[in-house]
């Protein structure tokens, strides 16, 4: 019996329950099975179906595709030959050219085949045997999640074993006499091996090595093994051992919860090289919503040696940062409730006299103003510094303000703006404020003028232009006391704060007197996406209130000239330009930043000038000059520069050299570095970084880089 030419869907379970004669087959008959094929006949006397062209057949999440099919009844066995393609549940596809299968597809022998996971990682087997449909047998198979091209058979690298042992359930690989190639070329042996599904995103187990050559501390291997605790929280744990005799062992543990997450680093050094025992750091960084509006945080580094963490590449920094507290977010208000403590590892910082902050307190609250219009604001904030040697202040500080804009004829856009600030402060352990409470007041009122005018290009460009100016007056009242200045050393100015009412910093010192802050800024805004920004500025006053230091470019009559020049085509392209010019055109600050992000080149640079400024605890000038750049020199290779100069010393600061080879199925990254400062605990060290990555363990590379090319043949 022939059934007609592509006759397209034909239900496989049916037939076989129809004639006959297996009794398994008529317990599945209600499973979702289906066969498509071109011709389909059978042969009732033999209880023979025969199935060819284009044949699909379908069995619960098991697809089997080939050229021909036979499923004999007697048998209880389906024969799949020419072009088979088998994918089951988990997504792992079959490739052979003859298979003998149950019925629901779940067992069987597949001769000749490759297996393709997660289609990145494919191993190539004389035979596989399938049990339950969860475990795959291969044997004397060859596995590579590299590209295999006709001129190019041996990949980068595979892994060879005499069996392999597939749980699909478990999603795990099980190697018996596995050795792993390289070029070809045997460098490693390992008579049991256990290897995750690629699909598998995060599993127990090890993970890359990497390895270190340092000045400091010789050669050094790191190798990570990475734990599982549930859906939600994991741990690395990493012994660190060096060629010195440093050993260390470095940890992580991270969890997420329904309200926030929390993430804890820490490494401890049972020798640190020298025979001393006991170095190390802890870093914990913590968000958690207390409720809707309340979050509790915490950023928190301490180290028990000043270069520890230098030393050994933790981190670069010379001073730790740790804050903690509670901040609460509404519409029209702010609270936060907190701590700073600072912990210094330079040399000529000594941590007794660096403060503690403690309790840091701010709160601020706004709302419309139902009498003038405009909008009405209260702010308050408290802060104690502590210190165990030295000077120790607590401050309370309150404010109010106001602000209402107004819609002017010719298109003016104009503000006026009221404010009051008071501050209170107690100091200990310093004769110069003695014990009396301190008090400062400072009434602040003005206005602000803007123009803006605008004009379309025949071409779709769009300019516009924006003058400003902004009146203010702030007067230094008779009463005010002299009040230790903490948080207001240094001052920046720049264009973010040209139309600012107080440019100090922090709540210390107050800017006052009767002044105009003036500028302007032109923005030519072009249709292919890239905009031309310019601003100009300069602050004028009444008279020189000495609160500036010359350093700052806001010391006498008139201010510094500030001038900034912007380009930027958003995800490419992004350079600024800040000059900051003296009466004589001398040059006070000079900043450039680019950021380039092309197809094949990425740039990051910045430069500064800053002229020495002795209030600010700069008695010299500075200059430094940072670059990173990386090129795309072919589709698989990369290479980058680090930079860092100290342009006034002409000393070299940082230095490093990369280069990085990336392919489908391997990531290989040499990077050499050179430290030029010294310090008393860290000396300056040269290093050398190997690492390597390959895909198909644990979702491997994630298609970073692009295929290796294949020779085409003429």
């Amino acid at each position: 019996m022939i059934f007609p030419t592509r006759l397209k869907t034909t239900l496989l379970v049916l037939v076989i329950s129809l004639f006959g004669i297996n009794s398994m087959a008529q317990a599945q008959a209600n499973a979702f099975t289906s066969l498509i094929a071109d011709n389909i006949s059978y042969d009732s006397a033999a209880q023979r179906l025969t199935a060819s062209g284009s044949v699909v057949v379908i069995f619960e999440e098991t697809r089997l595709e080939a050229d021909e099919i036979v499923y004999d009844a007697g048998l209880g066995r389906v024969f799949a030959t020419g072009n088979i393609l088998i994918t089951d549940g988990s997504g792992d596809v079959f490739i052979a050219d003859i298979a003998e299968l149950s019925t629901d597809l779940r067992e069987g022998l597949i001769k000749g085949a490759k297996l393709l996971m997660a289609n990145q990682f494919q191993i190539s087997a004389t035979e596989i045997r399938r049990n339950e449909g969860r475990f795959n047998t291969l044997y004397r198979s060859v596995g590579s999640s590299c590209l295999v091209c006709f001129g190019r058979p041996v990949p980068l690298w595979q892994i060879r074993a005499s069996r392999i042992i597939q749980d699909t359930e478990a999603k795990r690989f099980y190697f018996e006499n596995a050795r792993f190639d390289v070029l070809g070329f045997p460098v490693l042996y390992l008579p049991r091996l256990t290897m995750v599904d690629p699909s598998v995103k995060r599993a127990t187990g090890l993970l890359a090595p990497s390895f270190i050559s340092s000045d400091l501390y010789g050669f050094a291997v790191k190798q990570p093994y990475f734990i599982t605790l549930g859906d939600n929280a994991d741990a690395t744990l990493t012994p660190f051992v060096t060629s010195t005799g440093a050993i260390l062992l470095e940890g992580e543990y991270r969890r997420v919860y329904t309200n926030g997450r929390i993430d804890i680093n820490a490494a401890f050094a049972f020798d640190n090289g020298e025979g001393v025992s006991g170095d190390g750091f802890l870093a914990v960084v913590t968000e958690f919503a207390l409720s809707r509006d309340r979050t509790l945080f915490a950023n928190i580094k301490l180290a028990n040696d000043d270069g520890f963490l230098r030393r050994f590449g933790f981190d670069q920094a010379d001073r730790l940062v740790n804050t903690a507290g509670v901040r609460r977010y509404r519409d029209d208000s702010f609270f936060e409730i907190g701590a700073v403590f600072f912990q210094s590892l330079r040399d000529d910082e000594i941590d007794a006299e660096v403060p503690f902050a403690l309790p840091e307190i701010s709160f601020r609250r706004t709302w419309e103003d139902p009498l003038l219009g405009g909008r009405v604001g209260i702010n308050f904030s408290s802060v104690g510094l502590f210190r165990e040697t030295g000077r120790d202040v607590f401050r309370v500080s309150g404010s109010a303000d106001w602000r209402r804009d107004w819609n002017a004829p010719f298109g003016i856009r104009a503000s006026t703006f009221a404010e009051l600030h008071a501050n209170a402060y107690k100091v200990w352990d310093d004769i110069t404020f003695g014990n009396d409470i301190l008090v400062r007041v400072t009434p602040v009122i003005g206005a602000e003028v803007r123009l803006p005018l605008v004009r379309y290009g025949a071409d779709g460009v769009l300019h516009v232009i924006e003058p400003v100016i902004q009146i203010v007056y702030a007067p230094e009242l008779g009463f005010n006391d002299i009040v230790p200045n903490e948080d207001s050393l240094q001052v920046e100015f720049d264009e973010t704060n040209l139309f600012s009412i107080n440019r100090f910093p922090g709540f210390d010192q107050f800017e006052t007197g009767f002044r105009a802050n003036v500028g302007a800024s032109y923005r030519r805004y072009d249709p292919s996406g890239w905009t031309l920004g310019f601003d100009l500025g300069q602050v004028f006053r009444l008279e020189d209130n000495n609160q500036f230091s010359n350093g700052s470019g806001l010391a006498g009559l008139s201010s510094d000239t500030l001038a900034a020049v912007s380009f930027e085509l958003p995800g490419r392209v992004r350079v600024i330009n800040r000059l900051l010019m003296g009466q004589q055109f001398q040059v006070r600050r000079a900043e450039t930043e680019i950021l380039l992000n092309l197809q094949n080149v990425g740039l990051d640079a910045s430069f500064v000038f800053l002229a020495p400024d002795v209030t600010a605890g700069s008695p010299t000038a500075r200059s430094e000059a940072n670059f990173s750049a990386s090129y795309r020199f072919r589709s698989n290779w990369e290479a980058r520069v680090d930079w860092r100069r100290d342009l006034i010393a002409e000393q070299d600061i940082f230095a490093g050299l990369g280069l990085t080879y990336g392919s489908e199925c391997v990531e290989i990254d040499l990077y050499l570095s050179r430290r030029f400062t010294n310090s008393i605990s860290v000396p300056a060290e040269t290093s050398f970084d190997v690492s390597v990555r390959l895909a198909g363990f644990g979702g491997g590379l994630q298609n970073e880089w692009p295929n290796q090319q294949c020779l085409q043949l003429q």
